[in-house]
């Protein structure tokens, strides 16, 4: 019989938002929890979040939910009462039970429940839990702390209390393994198909409404400014309003208009962060199954998960992150016995670490393992003829470890499914150079390798310095701007056919904007030249333009598909006056300035 509130959309929609945030919190939790076995509130916290989905799930009717919900509850509640011991198996059936949950919601999500043939999950976590029995076969030291435990939870309360209607009630492990028996029959147990539910809601997230409440405060000066300017407009019609006093009145209304803008902008900004936690959850689990699959002993610290960043900005990170981590887990942590041997602890340490710095996020990935040689490195690139042994022998070690991030370049011997250190870092940096970010190297060979991602909070709103060549008006990022300047041309000289700039004994190289969109310059008779230096890590250009105008926030906007190869354009926007600006791309300028090498290493792909 159909379940009336499985087709309530908005119901079903709750519900998998809530369970889909559980299941999440429980991927990291259960991780911890075989690390710390006796955290009675971490074994609490888990039970609690199994239990909702499975009350949630009977009352809609989505029984296969119930039926794996309530066989990992059984073995939680085992737990929580010392009848039985945390192993890694059991952590195993867990964590596959809570896969198994994942996909069946999002199954719900797309087109509803399917056939499932869970009986040997079932079967498996029954048998951890038989395995798993405790020495002493009765309740042990986690039975005080969960006795202590106030909550509407199963233990000590009747289902009454806290069972939903449709919902196993748990005193019925014996029926569940009653109907276990009768699965056995066949080969396979096969749920009946459930109603589909096309949920076509789009994303969602949640926001606090203390951020709601600023929006909506905002919107309300936002209204009452325009009123102003309404009155403005009539006495200006019917001549109250004319000289002085009505330059007077437009001038503050435009500050005033400006103001809450500004400030409206910020706080619909700050409705879309989320804390990078959100992101920063599924890597305790993927580094526990890859370390394991490695043989290697491994411990992930992760700090400030708190930070705040715009939610398009944590999904877009993910894949690069967990490529990093991988590295770092494949080739950056050597094994335990190595690491003895090295006088290392047995269990190597990653990092994951996130800080917000001005307008910027930074997001480091550290491990303490054997780390890149740069000898090992500069080696490589002469054998490959990405550089010749002489512009090596010239090159400071961080630009030799700059070779990583070429195509087709890496140290792996023998490359594994799981990750190569080089093999797809080209892939990362061209990424985040979608995303106006950047990303660092550093490594210290024995002691092990840093990688750092600066990004921008938001994606959103754009900070710039306007610069003018030929007539014409740039952006500039201003993240990556690090000084402007006015230099005599007789600091500008010609190396090896390309112009460099000396600016206080550091040889900096030049690109002239208007050379760069072919263009004549109108400043060719000044003296001075206007320069903007700009920095992306260790990487410095100079850019020459022939005048600076300001600094502005504005909105950058994709550019179509026919100028996608225009590498040192980053996007545009809408000036005050309707016209079209181009936003230079720092790393498009910075590339264009080493671009020998970067000709090579594409030419080698």
């Amino acid at each position: 019989m159909e379940n009336e509130f499985a087709q309530d959309k908005t119901l079903v929609n709750e519900f998998l938002t809530e369970s889909e945030e559980l299941l999440q919190r429980m991927d990291q939790d259960m991780v911890a929890l075989e690390a710390a076995p006796n955290d009675s509130d971490l074994l609490n916290r888990i039970f609690r979040a199994l239990h909702t989905i499975k009350g949630t799930s009977g009352f809609l009717g989505f029984e296969p939910l119930v039926r794996v919900s309530h066989s990992a509850e059984d073995i939680l509640n085992s737990l929580r009462r010392g009848e039985i011991q945390l192993s890694r198996p059991i952590i195993d059936g867990l964590l596959a039970a809570r896969d198994q949950l994942v996909a069946m919601l999002q199954d719900i999500r797309k087109e509803g429940l399917k056939e499932y043939q869970i009986h040997g999950l079932l079967a498996e976590l029954e048998a951890v839990q038989k395995k798993a029995v405790s020495p002493s076969g009765t309740e042990g030291a986690n039975q005080k702390a969960v006795s202590q435990e106030v909550g509407n939870e199963v233990a000590g309360s009747t289902p009454a209390q806290n069972e939903m209607p449709g919902e196993l009630p748990p005193a019925s492990s014996e029926a569940l393994n009653s109907s276990k028996a009768d699965d056995s029959k066949a080969s396979d147990l096969k749920t009946a198909p459930q109603p589909a539910i096309a949920l076509t809601t789009g994303q969602s997230m949640r926001v606090d409404v203390r951020k709601l409440d600023e929006l909506i405060n905002l919107i309300g000066e936002l209204v009452l400014e325009r009123n102003r300017l309404m009155r403005l407009s009539r006495d200006v019609n019917l001549k109250r309003l004319a000289g002085p006093d009505l330059d007077s009145a437009i001038n503050q209304s435009a500050a005033r208009l400006s103001f809450i803008t500004e400030e409206l902008q910020a706080a619909g900004l700050r409705t879309r962060m989320v804390p990078i936690e959100t992101l920063f959850r599924k890597f305790p689990r993927m580094v526990r199954d890859t370390a394991h699959l490695l043989n290697k002993d491994v411990e992930l610290a992760i700090r400030g998960e708190d930070t705040e960043l715009d939610k398009t900005m944590v999904e877009l990170i993910g894949d690069p992150l967990v490529h990093l981590i991988r590295n770092s887990l494949d080739h950056g942590l050597e094994p335990p016995d190595a690491r003895v041997a090295a006088g290392k602890p047995r269990t190597g340490t990653i990092l994951l670490e996130a800080k917000q710095e001005g307008d910027q996020i930074t997001i480091l990935i550290h491990d303490d393992g054997a780390g890149i040689d740069p000898a090992r490195i500069a080696r490589k690139a002469v054998e490959k003829g990405f550089a010749t042994s002489e512009r090596v022998r010239t090159m400071t070690p961080g630009e030799i470890m700059d070779f990583v991030f070429l195509p087709g370049f890496s140290t792996v011997e023998k490359t594994s499914d799981l990750s190569g250190r080089g093999v797809g870092m080209d892939v990362v940096r061209s990424n985040l150079k979608k995303l106006n970010g950047t990303i660092e190297l550093e490594s210290v060979p024995g002691q092990g390798t840093t990688v750092r991602l600066r990004l921008p909070l938001t994606l959103a709103v754009l900070p710039v310095l306007l610069v003018e060549a030929a007539d014409e008006i740039y952006g500039l990022p201003l993240r990556s701007v690090i000084e402007t300047a006015r230099i005599p041309r007789r600091e500008i000289h010609v190396i090896e056919g390309g112009e460099v700039l000396r600016l206080r004994g550091e040889v900096l190289p030049l690109l002239r904007l208007s050379g760069i969109f072919h263009t004549p310059s109108s400043s060719e008779g000044d003296p001075q030249l206007n320069i903007v230096i700009l920095g992306i890590a260790e990487k410095r250009v100079a850019l020459a333009v022939d005048r600076l105008i300001g600094q502005e926030s504005t909105v950058i906007k994709p550019l179509g598909s026919f100028l996608r190869g225009a590498s040192a354009l980053a996007g545009a926007t809408i000036s005050g006056d309707g016209r079209v600006r181009l936003v230079l791309d720092p790393a498009g300028l910075l590339q264009s300035a080493d671009a020998p090498i970067q000709r090579k290493a594409e030419a080698m792909a």
